[in-house]
């Protein structure tokens, strides 16, 4: 089911994520999402994806992000060096929607060697069908919504 609020994604892969990035981009289109594809300037470069990815989303020009390649750690540690990018590399379903649920994220971060097309189109639905605060208790809620309060301001002296 698309979630009306997240109209625009950016999205990107290497060559060890763009099989995975082909079927997860081919499936949101499908289901209505505006998205822009984003290929590396060389090759070989996962960089060049992950900093496409973050600065679309950093920027306010795409709603939310997702970042490809063999194993998704290179793309997630390149795409939290920017303010404001929150990326999770996930390789459940769980982990995607706990990402937004939990932790805000606004990039979805995986691993093409790791993750297979079909799992990675229902991680890419669950996480964007999740809301931030979504299903937790007022207790979590709180606890949740403070951490992420004090992640912004921690942000602010770092940037």
């Amino acid at each position: 089911m698309k979630n009306e609020k997240v109209k625009k994604i950016i999205i990107g892969g290497d060559p060890g994520g763009f099989d995975l990035k082909n079927a997860i981009r081919d499936h949101l289109v499908q289901q209505g999402y505006d998205i822009t594809d984003v290929d590396p300037e060389s090759p070989d470069l996962f960089q060049d994806v992950a900093v496409k990815v973050a600065e679309g989303v950093q920027s306010g020009t795409y709603d939310r992000g997702i970042a490809i390649c063999g194993t998704g750690m290179g793309v997630s540690i390149i795409c939290n060096k920017h303010r404001g990018v929150y990326a999770a590399l996930c390789e459940s379903v769980y982990q995607a929607r706990r990402a937004k649920q939990v932790n805000n994220t606004n990039v979805l971060c995986m691993g093409g060697f790791i993750v297979g097309p079909e799992m990675g189109r229902v991680m890419a639905d669950a996480w964007l069908e999740a809301e931030h605060m979504q299903g937790l208790t007022p207790e979590m809620a709180a606890i949740v919504e403070k951490e992420f309060d004090q992640l912004v301001e921690f942000e602010k002296t770092v940037y």
